[in-house]
Formats: structure tokens, sequence, C-alpha cells
């Protein structure tokens, strides 16, 4: 049984002797690419990409440039927004998938029936719809006499 040093492993410690041993018995092979790699510095992003909302409109902007307009869907339940893509390519010797899913709660003046959607020819892709205007009145108050 081969067994490798955790990769979160700070270096000292226990661990650090075992570490010592492994690297010793290991000189000169081959080892797995994430051994030695700065596992602090990958970058999960978790942002939906470019928001707008302002007192006008409020508008995200998504980088879709490798999906193809039919590998997306938009889809709105609500408030809620799921943008979403998926895309395979299979060859004879090959399978590969790609797929995203960005869910966002509109704000709640917005006008959802008039959200709309469009893609550039550079795969940016513009989700906006205009703020709900403003159906507050004053109403006045009128005096009547008793009935």
């Amino acid at each position: 049984m081969l067994l490798l040093r955790s990769p979160f492993s700070s270096g000292r410690g226990a661990s650090s002797d075992f570490d010592n041993f492994f690297d010793e018995m290991t000189r000169g092979s081959l080892l797995p690419y994430w051994r030695d790699a700065d596992h602090n510095s990958f970058n999960f992003s978790d942002t939906i990409g470019e928001i707008i909302n302002d007192e006008s409109k409020y508008a995200i902007q998504l980088d879709v440039s490798h999906f193809k307009p039919e590998d997306l869907k938009i889809e709105l339940n609500g408030r809620e927004l799921k943008v979403e893509g998926s895309q395979e390519t299979r060859t004879e010797h090959s399978y590969s998938k790609r797929s995203f899913s960005k869910m966002v709660l509109l704000p709640e003046d917005v006008d959802v029936a008039a959200l709309k959607s469009a893609i550039s020819n550079e795969g940016r892709l513009q989700i906006e719809a205009p703020k709900s205007t403003n159906n507050s009145r004053v109403i006045p108050i009128n005096r009547v006499a008793n009935h």
C-alpha cells in the first residue's frame, strides 16, 4: 500500500517526519501533479458575472463564449433567475462535458414580466429588466358629512 502525504499538511510536527520519509522513498519518482501544488491558490469563483443595479434597470452579464446559444437555458421561477449551460463533445476516443449553473434572486423592484436576454457575437450573455415604476400615489382625505 502506497501512502501519500496530505496536500494540506503544514510541514510541521509528526506529519513532517512522515513527509521527509516519503520524500526519501520517492526521490526521482513521478508523483501526482497535485503533490507540490499550492492548494490555497485555487480560485473557485462563485460570482455571477457583472451586475448592474441602478435606478432604471437590473442587468446581468455573463461570459458564455464556450457555449452555443442552444446549449444555454434561462429559467425564471418567481424572482429566482437561473442560467444554465451544458455542452458535451464526443469523438471516437474521447468524451468531455462542460457545464455551469448560476442562480440569482432578483430584487423586489425589478419588473420580471419585462425580462429579456441577448447574446453578443463575443459570447457575452446580457439579461436585463427595467425597474418597476413607482406605483405609489398620495390619496387625498375628503371630509364627508355624518351619515
